[in-house]
């Protein structure tokens, strides 16, 4: 993968679009977290946001009012910044493919494309990579350099081999120091007890924590017919069977369990999606940066 492969143009708009329209993670996440605006003279305009009760209507944009028949408030920043830390499960289970695109391919472009909408708010990002530990680490920073950085991390690493998510339990909570907005995405297949265990811890440290399960289509749902040998992409353990006789079950199975994982994110405060790579990114990013979970 070249950088440029991880930044889809298409994503990078459609996040544009969620700050524009005041919707999303820059209005329903992001500034609604953010601290304390300030307005007035010699401070610099920054964005549109639907009107609030108590809004000055000094600041009311009328003129969009006309056009959209709806209010919207000038809004300038002058705010404590909160850094955006990306959990992207590198493991070797996020290299399977049944479509154009590899599990942590369609996670690299989701990451870059919400690291995109941060840096046009000017607030920091940090990279880590759940393998063996938090690999490929990109601290906290902001800016066009540091944003092509983030990407060309991402597009450099291929998911492969076993994770140690005893040891990014251990790691996850110095690399997300300062209280800001979280975002995991994973496949969910190790250990996600213990994962849901350090967002959660995560939240009740302040954070705003987002989780994204990103599965194959045919983990979700097995072909209809045939014989197929099934390879554990990280231990190397293969079994050949039929999936006729299978695949009723393994759909029953797996459906129970993204239900599982989705209550218990939900019971910790965790914004929670899960979906296939089969699904097109950027109604997935509207509907999961709007706060309806999938």
């Amino acid at each position: 993968m070249t950088a440029t492969s991880v930044m889809d143009p298409e994503v990078f708009l459609a996040v544009d679009d969620l700050e524009l329209v005041g919707r999303g993670l820059a209005e329903s996440v992001w500034h609604g977290r953010h601290g304390a605006m300030r307005s007035g003279s010699g401070t610099e305009f920054h964005r549109h946001r639907g009107y609030l009760a108590g809004d000055d209507l000094r600041r009311v944009n009328w003129a969009l009012f006309a056009r959209h028949k709806k209010l919207y408030t000038k809004e300038s920043r002058l705010e404590a910044r909160r850094p955006l830390y990306l959990l992207i499960d590198a493991t070797g289970s996020m290299g399977t493919s049944h479509g154009p695109w590899t599990k942590y391919h369609y996670a690299a472009r989701v990451a870059a494309g919400i690291s995109w909408l941060a840096e046009c708010q000017g607030d920091s990002t940090a990279l880590g990579l759940l393998r063996n530990g938090l690999e490929g680490v990109v601290e906290r920073g902001s800016g066009q350099r540091h944003f092509a950085g983030v990407c060309a991390n991402l597009a450099s690493t291929k998911a492969g081999g076993e994770g140690n998510f005893t040891k990014v339990s251990d790691e996850i909570p110095m690399f997300c120091k300062q209280p800001g907005f979280v975002v995991m995405v994973s496949d969910f297949f190790d250990r996600e007890n213990e994962l849901l265990g350090d967002l959660a811890g995560l939240k009740a440290r302040g954070h705003d924590v987002m989780a994204l399960q990103l599965l194959d289509p045919v983990e979700a749902e097995l072909p209809e017919k045939g014989d197929y040998e099934f390879i554990d992409l990280e231990s190397g353990s293969r079994l050949k069977t039929s999936v006729e006789s299978l695949r009723a079950e393994h759909k029953a199975t797996v459906e129970a369990w993204r239900r599982g994982l989705k209550t218990k994110a939900h019971a910790n405060g965790i914004r929670w999606a899960s979906a296939t790579t089969a699904e097109s990114i950027v109604p997935l990013l509207r509907t999961w940066l709007d706060g309806h979970g999938l």
